[in-house]
């Protein structure tokens, strides 16, 4: 392809007049033009501004920041209000083994709790813990009806959170105790297999539940394990809540509170008067140890009907 430029051209006709000239000098001024395709062309006139029908410039056409701003993606909202709401339910507690104390206010074990829960607060508070492991010497003494009417009046504490979480995944009962369909497995759970937001539920503004179903044949090695502290500790660094508390499998009957030990800060043991033993008592101090401390005894069907049966 050939290149013209009129400076360099000698076989042309000879410039006559001064007009000619001047034109063929402002050519050769000129840098050639790129080679532009007609749609590009067209594209580029339909940008150009119409002094006649825009108002404006380009810049002051673009909409500002705080109109845009509304229509960005919003930010997800904390951990503790992503949970998924399932209420308790309120069916069959009038005639249930372990009644809820939320439906029995006036009663003294209501009051109890109460008690229980202010003590238990200021403990907490003054030493800086907040994870709390409850369980029992044997079966049976009501381990369980303690972890969720304390969890229960914990909650009606304005602006506190409280997280249960049932670790007696030997023979969980929270999901039944609250009349709650649990689909939790909190093996899976501690394995890290399934995220915290999608297996804790949140039954009020101030308490959530993590749930379990079924046999674990291997519930201590698991809460041996480094990958369940880990997924634990997340939880408190995510959900942030005032008080922890896990329900345990009976002391003398398995190795799991031995084995879970490091991730609280106190235990709470739950003896019944109907059954357990001071050598009980003494025998569950020896297993636990010196290095957490226990927190207090509570005496659950004790004689009597006053608040002394529930004492801290």
């Amino acid at each position: 392809m050939a290149y013209h430029d009129p400076n360099l051209v000698t076989d042309v006709a000879p410039v006559n007049s001064t007009e000619q000239r001047k034109d063929i000098e402002e050519m050769s001024d000129q840098s050639p033009r790129p080679f532009r395709r007609k749609a590009a062309l067209l594209a580029e006139a339909d940008l150009t501004l119409d002094p006649e029908t825009d108002s404006g410039s380009v810049s002051e056409q673009i909409p500002e920041i705080d109109e845009i701003r509304p229509l960005l993606p919003m930010t997800l909202p904390e951990p503790w209000e992503r949970l998924r709401r399932v209420p308790f339910g309120v069916r069959k507690h009038l005639l249930a083994r372990a009644p809820l104390v939320n439906f029995f206010r006036a009663d003294p074990a209501a009051k109890a709790f109460d008690v229980l829960r202010t003590r238990l607060l200021q403990t907490l508070k003054a030493q800086g813990w907040s994870r709390v492991a409850i369980a029992a010497p044997t079966s049976g003494c009501g381990t369980t009806f303690t972890a969720v009417n304390l969890a229960l009046s914990l909650a009606r504490v304005p602006e506190t959170r409280t997280v249960l979480m049932d670790m007696n995944m030997r023979r969980p009962g929270v999901a039944a105790a609250m009349d709650i369909d649990s689909g939790g497995q909190m093996r899976r759970y501690l394995k890290g297999d399934v995220e915290m937001v999608d297996h804790l539920v949140r039954c009020s503004d101030g308490m959530a539940v993590g749930l379990s179903e079924g046999y674990v044949t291997d519930a201590a090695e698991l809460l041996h394990a480094q990958f369940s502290h880990e997924v634990l500790d997340d939880l408190t660094d995510s959900l942030e809540p005032d008080v922890v508390l896990y329900d345990m499998p009976p002391v003398l009957e398995h190795d799991d509170l031995v084995a879970f030990t490091s991730q609280v800060d106190g235990i709470l043991l739950v003896a019944d008067g109907t059954q357990t033993t001071a050598a009980q008592i003494r025998a569950c101090e020896e297993v636990l140890g010196s290095d957490t401390p226990l927190l207090g005894v509570i005496l659950n069907r004790g004689r009597g009907s006053g608040l002394e049966n529930y004492a801290f």
